[in-house]
């Protein structure tokens, strides 16, 4: 009986195959995760930067809502502009009464004002008022308020003015020109509609009392004498309506050609 060879256990593993290796299998992406990595590369692209373009100044504009505020002073300090303020309007009423300015007047005067001269001289609205003094000024021939001493009691949105005055009128009568000059005071009640800084002071109600009067004849030689001084005229003609063309006003504007001329002590007569 034969006998099997004998393989040595050395030549049994050579022989045996060994186990190979599969590589896992790799399953197909899915429609979100390639969405995803597109996303990613989209991202990654750089857009193009554009140049840096210099800032521009811009202008604040005030909302509808937003209405103006003005800034808060010291008590003390807000008087001294609020008196300061009224000083100009009782200034600006007697300018419209010389250049018998009817805008002048109505600017000082709250609409639903009223002025008290005495019952059989004048009483009644401002706007019957500005009517009523145009028409007794233009029977004048001129006409010279000077405001003098202002004493003003400030009292919250109201104001009690006390401002004296020297008024000059010349008249034209049958016997001849006469020239009135009166001493009195303007005593006003005064209210800042709105209330607060950013409102205006106008009068309320105004009484002027009279102190006293004087007349006299009048010598118009000065007039005669003097045809070339400038003279005032109660229009918008007057010299104080064009001041902002006087010399040197205007930018490369010339100056008067008069400057350098000689004038004798003789060239106003008195």
């Amino acid at each position: 009986m034969a006998t099997a060879k004998k393989i040595p256990t050395s030549t049994k593993a050579k022989t045996a195959k060994a186990p190979t290796k599969t590589a896992p299998k790799k399953s197909a992406p899915s429609k979100a995760s390639m969405t995803e990595k597109n996303k990613k590369t989209v991202t990654t692209l750089k857009a193009p930067q554009a140049k840096p373009q210099p800032p521009r100044a811009t202008i604040p504009v005030a909302r509808p809502s937003q209405a103006p505020t003005a800034p808060h002073l010291p008590v003390r300090l807000q008087a001294v502009v609020d008196k300061s303020e009224i000083a100009e309007l009782i200034y600006t009423f007697a300018r419209g009464l010389d250049r018998l300015d009817e805008t002048l007047l109505r600017s000082v005067l709250h609409p639903d004002a009223s002025v008290d001269l005495g019952p059989g001289v004048f009483q009644g609205t401002s706007n019957d008022y500005v009517h009523w003094a145009l028409g007794v000024l233009t029977q004048t021939r001129e006409s010279h308020h000077f405001i003098g001493n202002i004493l003003t009691t400030l009292e919250g949105e109201a104001a009690f003015s006390e401002s004296y005055c020297q008024t000059h009128y010349r008249l034209d009568k049958p016997t001849g020109r006469e020239d009135v000059f009166v001493g009195s005071r303007f005593l006003d009640r005064l209210e800042r509609r709105p209330s607060g800084p950013m409102g205006v002071w106008k009068i309320m109600h105004r009484k002027e009392v009279i102190d006293w009067v004087r007349t006299e004849s009048v010598s118009d030689i000065f007039y005669h004498q003097n045809p070339d001084a400038l003279w005032s005229y109660r229009t918008k003609t007057d010299l104080s309506y064009q001041m902002s063309q006087f010399p040197g006003s205007q930018p490369g504007s010339k100056m008067p050609s008069f400057l350098g001329r000689r004038y004798e002590s003789k060239s106003i007569k008195f």
